[in-house]
């Protein structure tokens, strides 16, 4: 039996997508060590991530998506633009519905850059800001809105949300050279502090530092539970996207640009009632599609396998981030970026 994969990505955080549920390839004793074999930069293909999705025929999806560490979450919001630009790709439609857990994710066509970059949008479940399964020891069901918590961060203020996965919000306020200014040790550091204490963040969280750029363009960078620092995190754009506006900086429908070191997106709340519904705009790249045996996966490595790249699409790609890149350059963000391989 061969395994096809396609790595794909949204914001250069890189996504295996695999047709079919997980246990269609792999026993349940065996699906975590599968799973980290394949996200092995060294070893295996490498990645952020695996998507498994179970096309039901029907332009819906089931998908369950796994950490590089093997462990299981709700979401991966890049990984969603890619799984599902796959299923419109398949069905030739201008939108699909892919459901995980309790939720259903629609993804619509965005259209293409003038570099040759395909695009699209994902609507994800309302945010809850107080969510019943707490982020923070102690506030279930309660709001945690700019406050301040020792076991985060000496100084820093920090906002709790449920994108439906469980994120920290820092905003920053400072330019360079200004003590509220962006510093990637202190995230890593602080992300680092959260994994390590369940006691006072008993579900875990991604970490993210928000750094406003202009009154509705921000940086943003995030430390992920089960991964660490990524180019990108989507449920991260979306979750710090939607802390802007409970803090009063920018109106809930507007649209943001958001620029992370592995590309740049947009984010804005579909406003029901209370409910906000964060909406993730952003480029999903197809990078290469690959051939396995799915055995190669329970043993030692490293892995063989065959690939084809999509050069169009990376050079297309290549040439935008360039671009991003750039514009942080210029507003003085300083990050640290390692391309994921094969991209």
């Amino acid at each position: 039996m061969v395994l096809s994969i396609t790595k794909t990505h949204g914001s250069l955080n890189d996504i295996l997508v695999i047709d079919g549920a997980p246990t269609d390839h792999f026993a349940e004793a065996d699906l975590a060590r599968a799973v980290r074999m394949l996200c092995d930069r060294e070893r295996g293909l490498g990645a952020d991530g695996v998507y498994f999705v179970a096309d039901e025929g029907d332009g819906t999806a089931r998908a369950y998506f796994h950490n590089p560490d093997g462990s299981a979450s709700l979401l991966c919001g890049n990984g969603m633009r890619g799984a599902g630009r796959l299923l419109l790709d398949r069905y030739g439609a201008e939108s699909v519905v892919l459901r995980t857990g309790p939720y259903a994710f629609t993804v619509r066509d965005a259209g293409t850059t003038g570099h040759g970059v395909r695009r699209v949008s994902v609507e994800l479940p309302p945010v809850d800001f107080g969510p019943a399964e707490p982020i923070v020891a102690g506030a279930a069901g309660r709001p945690v809105v700019d406050a301040a918590l020792a076991a985060y961060h000496p100084s820093r203020r920090v906002s709790a949300v449920a994108v439906p996965n469980s994120h920290l919000i820092t905003v920053l306020g400072g330019a360079p050279g200004d003590g509220d200014a962006y510093d990637e040790a202190e995230l890593v550091a602080t992300g680092t502090r959260v994994a390590e204490d369940p006691e006072a963040f008993p579900i875990g969280a991604n970490v993210s530092f928000v750094r406003p750029l202009a009154p509705t363009e921000v940086f943003v960078r995030t430390f992920e539970r089960g991964a660490g620092l990524t180019p990108s995190c989507g449920s991260g754009v979306a979750a710090s996207r939607a802390v802007l506006s409970r803090l009063g900086l920018v109106d809930p429908e507007q649209p943001v640009v958001v620029r992370n070191p592995g590309g740049v997106a947009r984010s804005w709340m579909q406003v029901d009632g209370d409910r906000w519904q964060p909406v993730l705009e952003g480029n999903a790249t197809k990078a290469y599609v690959a051939e396995l045996d799915p055995r190669e996966l329970l043993g030692e490595g490293p892995v063989r396998y065959e690939s084809t790249p999509f050069a169009e699409e990376n050079r297309a790609f290549a040439a935008f981030n360039a671009e991003n890149l750039a514009e942080l350059k210029a507003a003085g963000v300083e990050t640290t970026l390692q391309p994921p391989s094969g991209v």
